[in-house]
């Protein structure tokens, strides 16, 4: 009898499930792994693979692949539209009018654009935006996450790899303060939508949170690598205080099912 319900409980939608989300998140460390090791002079073969997983398609994927998993289809559709909606017409009106970010343009490195907006961006804010909401488990906290994210990598994306140029050199290492506010707002107005829309309340996770804390980590490394020393050093003091919050977080909810 044992052995028949062990082998049903191994067949269970439960454990495939489980199953399911490891590998999920498994992709996503090997995203950040990959995107550390891009860092680094390989062997060319090498180094493309890890340059290949590490680029934003892949993060993209991986986003969408977890993200169904966790939401379930209809719920990933709904915060993908509305993300990606609300963000394009934020970065419309922020490259053609400077409201709110401040006023900046997107450099050809950034591929295909529509109306001045690269056709990545909308999907880069909707994986960002997800990730960080399965690490705060609370839509406040994770538009604060997404300020967070941006401290760290704003400096290096917009100064030595040039992929976007501000107009008039901002008062954090050339990244205007409207910037961060910017990055707040539109956060928020994502994850009110996404409440409204589907009533979805959620929960904060600690692989989530870990996950979040790498790939912000290598954002810090980048700054260190790229001559941005000082902000890496900011960023990662943002980071220790943003995860010892989401940490305390857990701890009390932890105490709440026990």
């Amino acid at each position: 009898m044992a052995g028949k319900r062990s082998e049903c409980l191994i067949g269970s939608p439960i454990i495939t499930f489980m199953d399911r989300r490891e590998a999920a998140w498994a992709l996503a460390f090997l995203y950040v792994a990959s995107l550390l090791l891009s860092y680094f002079p390989l062997p060319r073969v090498i180094g493309m693979v890890f340059g290949l997983l590490g680029s934003p398609m892949f993060f993209i994927l991986f986003y969408m692949i977890n993200s169904i998993i966790a939401l379930g289809t209809r719920r990933t559709i709904v915060f993908l539209s509305l993300a990606s909606i609300i963000s394009f017409l934020f970065e419309y009106v922020g490259v053609h009018y400077g409201v709110p970010f401040g006023s900046y343009s997107y450099t050809s490195a950034m591929g295909p654009m529509m109306l001045g907006v690269p056709l990545f961006i909308p999907l880069l804010w909707s994986s960002l935006a997800y990730f960080t909401m399965e690490a705060a488990g609370n839509y406040y906290l994770a538009s604060l996450g997404m300020v967070a994210l941006d401290i760290a990598f704003d400096p290096v994306l917009s100064g030595p790899l040039g992929l976007w140029r501000w107009s008039e050199r901002g008062q954090y290492f050339g990244v205007p303060l409207t910037n961060f506010v910017g990055w707040f707002i539109v956060s928020l107005v994502i994850y009110s939508a996404f409440r409204a829309s589907t009533g979805f309340k959620p929960k904060p996770s600690p692989v989530a949170l870990a996950f979040y804390a790498s790939y912000y980590a290598s954002w810090i490394f980048a700054d260190a690598l790229l001559g941005l020393r000082k902000a890496g050093e900011i960023a990662l003091i943002v980071l220790i205080i943003y995860v010892i919050k989401l940490t305390a977080n857990l701890a009390l909810q932890g105490r709440g099912k026990a």
